[in-house]
C-alpha cells in the first residue's frame, strides 16, 4: 500500500511541474475562442457589398492580433515546461516566428498585396504550430499518459493544408475556414488544459485517501 501510495505521490508532483503551462494554455485556448467568434459576424460582412472590402481587412487584423498575443503566450509556456521534456527551443521558435507573421499579417492590411500572400503566411503559422505542438506532446502525452496531447497539432496540421489550397475561395468561405480553425482549435486547447488542471487536482487527493 505504501508502495502505491508513493507512486500516486509521485505521479502527483510530476502533473503539478506542467500546472503553470497548462494554466497558460487554457489562456491560449480562451483567447483563439474569442477570435474564433468574428465567424458569427465577418462572413455575412462579407456578403454585403458595401462591406465587402473591409472584411477581409477586418480578418486579416483579427487573425494578426491573435497571433502576435498568442505567439507571446506560447514563447513564455517554453519557460515552464520541465527542462528535461522536449519541447522548449521549439516554443520559443514559435513564439518568435508567430510574432513576426503576425506583424507581417498587419502590414497585408495596409498594402494592398494579393490574397495569396495572405494564405500563405496563414499557412505558415499554422505549419509552425503543428509541429512545436507535436513535439511538445511527445513529453506531454508520455508525463501524463494521454494522447489526447496530440490532437491540437493534427487540428493545426488540417487547417495549413486546407489554407494552402485555399486560394480559390471567396473572402466569406476563408473567413469561415480561418476562424472555424481557431475555435476548434482554441476548444481543444480549452479542454485539454482543463482536463490536464483537473486530473493534477485530484491525484494528491487521492494519494491521502488511500493513507
Amino acid at each position: 500500500m505504501m508502495l502505491n501510495v508513493g507512486k500516486e505521490d509521485e505521479r502527483g508532483a510530476r502533473m503539478r511541474a506542467y500546472s503553470e503551462y497548462w494554466a497558460t494554455t487554457m489562456m491560449r485556448g480562451l483567447l483563439a475562442i474569442v477570435a474564433g467568434t468574428g465567424v458569427l459576424f465577418i462572413p455575412e460582412m462579407a456578403s454585403t457589398i458595401l462591406l465587402l472590402p473591409f472584411a477581409f481587412g477586418i480578418s486579416i487584423l483579427c487573425l494578426a492580433a491573435y497571433g502576435v498575443i498568442d505567439s507571446a503566450l506560447v514563447f513564455t509556456t517554453s519557460f515552464m515546461i520541465p527542462g528535461e521534456q522536449p519541447g522548449r527551443f521549439a516554443l520559443r521558435m514559435q513564439g518568435i516566428c508567430g510574432a513576426l507573421i503576425g506583424v507581417l499579417l498587419f502590414a497585408l492590411v495596409y498594402d494592398h498585396v494579393r490574397l495569396h500572400w495572405f494564405l500563405y503566411f496563414a499557412a505558415a503559422q499554422a505549419i509552425g504550430v503543428a509541429i512545436t505542438e507535436f513535439i511538445v506532446a511527445r513529453g506531454t502525452s508520455e508525463h501524463h499518459g494521454a494522447r489526447w496531447c496530440y490532437v491540437s497539432a493534427g487540428i493545426a496540421a488540417v487547417c495549413a493544408i486546407a489554407l494552402l489550397f485555399g486560394r480559390n475561395l471567396s473572402p466569406r468561405e476563408l473567413a469561415w475556414l480561418t476562424y472555424g480553425y481557431l475555435g476548434i482549435f482554441g476548444f481543444n486547447l480549452f479542454g485539454l488544459s482543463a482536463r490536464m488542471l483537473f486530473a493534477e487536482r485530484n491525484v494528491p487527493h487521492v494519494a491521502h485517501a488511500r493513507l
